[in-house]
């Protein structure tokens, strides 16, 4: 960041998601942040209210810089979230906080930042492959929750470069014959089926319906997390909770495999050959499951590539607040990363 745009502290950081909205305040560089509850975003008509409510009646503490990272596409008037029905207008936000910056980014952005700073305890891995420790090579990171989303980690000139993308929505295709009678279930979003149709809470819900459509049976479940539920029953062998359900093992199978695919080419696009992460919340809660599925089967099945495949890592990011780790980093060592700012800083 140039030295004219420096933050000024106290710096208000934010992650805005299609569910909750999490918000910390650092005091001053290198301080341990001030956290604060998450709330959802359905509770409250906008982010002023939500930071009302969270963060201004919690504390004395007043904010001069805001750094805040949504799911999104970024433009000169703001940010419109993607699936959260709250926007950020950047002078009446500045005007109404009575803060003096303000610095958009998008959500995986910021998880891209945190890459660096996660620490052994904050993931776990999937294959015996651990990322490398002092090489800087780039990183990439996905992650299904709400929707999907990806991002980037490039070092160049002794720097950290993150990159957004909206990779979440490539095209996906069927593999073998079970999986192209499967996809003529599928919901076509404008005729077309994406990464997020199938890698998200509701995409899994998608994936769990054709496969019943498939087998010519009625759907038990119509959440996200009864789903899992009764797929993961099956890895863990649990009982007193009725038979596994064939259809929500097929389905959660399937999207383990998907997800590794579309990791696997993630990491061939980019070269992410410090390792491909996964972030996001479902994949830490499908965890038993995910270890046991073809997900590394999937990621390394790139022919010709595949040796390659196998040298790259893949981990499952633990850490409860990757995108506000990323974005303290940030904060606090700006001179460490080249962020692009033109259009996503304003001033007062």
């Amino acid at each position: 960041m140039p030295a004219d745009t420096d933050l000024q502290f106290p710096v208000l950081i934010g992650d805005i998601g299609g569910t909750n909205a999490r918000f910390q305040i650092i005091e001053e560089p290198l301080h341990q942040p001030l956290v604060f509850d998450p709330v959802r975003t359905a509770d409250f008509a906008n982010i002023e209210q939500a930071l009302e409510c969270a963060v201004t009646k919690k504390t004395g503490l007043h904010p001069r810089s805001v750094i805040m990272a949504a799911a999104g596409p970024i433009t000169h008037n703001g940010l419109n979230l993607t699936n959260c029905h709250w926007n950020i207008i950047p002078e009446p936000f500045l005007q109404t906080g009575g803060f003096e910056q303000l610095l958009l980014m998008n959500d995986f952005e910021a998880q891209a930042l945190s890459l660096p700073e996660l620490n052994d305890c904050d993931g776990v891995q999937l294959g015996d492959v651990l990322p490398p420790n002092d090489d800087p090579m780039t990183k990439a990171v996905l992650g299904p929750g709400t929707g999907l989303g990806v991002g980037l980690l490039v070092r160049a000139g002794g720097r950290w470069i993150p990159v957004a993308g909206e990779g979440g929505h490539v095209d996906l295709g069927p593999r073998n014959e079970r999986e192209v009678e499967v996809w003529k279930h599928l919901v076509p979003l404008d005729g077309r089926i994406s990464g997020e149709q199938v890698l998200c809470g509701d995409g899994l819900v998608n994936v769990y319906r054709a496969c019943c459509a498939t087998d010519g049976v009625e759907p038990e479940y119509d959440q996200a997390a009864d789903i899992s539920v009764a797929a993961m029953h099956h890895v863990l062998n649990e009982t007193g909770h009725g038979q596994p359900n064939a259809q929500a093992v097929e389905a959660l199978s399937l999207f383990c495999v998907t997800l590794g695919r579309i990791a696997g080419d993630l990491a061939l696009t980019s070269m992410a050959r410090g390792g491909v992460y996964i972030g996001g919340g479902i994949a830490q809660k499908i965890l038993p499951f995910l270890k046991e599925s073809g997900f590394r089967g999937a990621f390394e099945d790139k022919a010709p590539h595949s040796a390659l495949m196998r040298s790259i890592a893949t981990t499952i990011v633990t850490h409860p607040l990757p995108a506000l780790l990323g974005l303290a980093a940030y904060a606090n060592a700006p001179q460490d990363f080249v962020v692009d700012i033109e259009h996503r800083l304003w001033q007062r």
